[in-house]
Formats: structure tokens, C-alpha cells, sequence
């Protein structure tokens, strides 16, 4: 019976755990989680390559600021992105948007992998071996099969 109890009890605080564990996961972020998310999509003008949430410089602690400013006054990413964009143009993204200029980043890739695989085709079908054998040497394979099977009867098998 303690054992019971005791297996019990540590089945409850197993899944006590998980829940606290998934509610944390799955439980939506704050306004610092937000404008978290939303330094990381964008870029820093100095650094180039490098989000404003990992920047070390100036320009990028301003920007994170303004980031932070703008979620704690109730704006939605949408406006956030906008208001940077409206200042820096689209580079500022690190995930440019698939249209107009920027299409032509997002169709590279997929035109990349077709045109790969259209040479894989061409090579493929080029490399097709037709074995062509002389006709003495079918004989000899044919007369070679003829005579395995007159060694063994079909009786004999069975």
C-alpha cells in the first residue's frame, strides 16, 4: 500500500512537471517574448548581417528600444515591422518579403533545384548501359542453361 502511494504520488509530480513545462512552451509570450521575436527579424544597419537582438552596437540598442516602446504601447508586429521598413526600406528584414524586387531571392532556390535535377535526369538517361551481347556468346549461355537442366529432373527435385 505505501508503495502504492508513494508511485502514485511521484506519477502526479512527473506530470505536474510536464504541465508546467508545456505550459511554458506553449503559453503565449509577454511583451518582452514579442519584442524578443521581432529584433530578431530585423536587421542592423552597422553589423549588416546580424539582428538587432544579437548587435552589440549603438544603432542596434536604439532600435531595440523603439522595438520595445512599440510593443509595450500596444502596437501589433505588423505596425512594428511597417515603421522600420517605412525608415530602412525592406533590407531591413532578414526574411525579405517574396514580391516585387526580393521575388527574385525567393525563386533562385526553387529554380536552383530544378534545373539540378533536370541535369541529373540528362546524365542519368545518357549513362544507360545497352549491353549488347555477341550472338556466339548467347549460344554458349544457352546451351550452358540447357545442359544445368537436363543434370536435374524436375522428379528428382521434388
Amino acid at each position: 500500500m505505501h508503495s502504492r502511494v508513494v508511485s502514485l504520488a511521484c506519477i502526479a509530480g512527473v506530470l505536474i512537471l510536464l504541465g508546467i513545462v508545456a505550459a511554458q512552451l506553449l503559453g503565449t509570450g509577454g511583451p518582452g517574448d514579442r519584442a524578443y521575436e521581432l529584433e530578431q527579424r530585423l536587421r542592423c544597419p552597422v553589423c549588416k548581417s546580424v539582428s538587432i537582438a544579437e548587435s552589440p552596437s549603438e544603432t542596434a540598442t536604439a532600435m531595440r528600444q523603439v522595438v520595445q516602446e512599440q510593443v509595450a504601447a500596444g502596437r501589433d508586429e505588423e505596425e512594428i515591422v511597417d515603421y522600420f521598413r517605412s525608415r530602412y526600406g525592406d533590407w531591413v528584414l532578414l526574411d525579405p518579403p517574396a514580391h516585387g524586387p526580393t521575388l527574385l531571392l525567393w525563386l533562385l532556390p526553387v529554380a536552383g533545384v530544378l534545373a539540378g535535377a533536370a541535369g541529373l535526369g540528362v546524365v542519368l538517361r545518357r549513362r544507360r548501359v545497352v549491353l549488347v551481347v555477341p550472338e556466339d556468346q548467347r549460344n554458349q549461355v544457352a546451351q550452358a542453361l540447357e545442359r544445368a537442366r537436363g543434370t536435374y529432373r524436375r522428379e528428382d527435385l521434388l
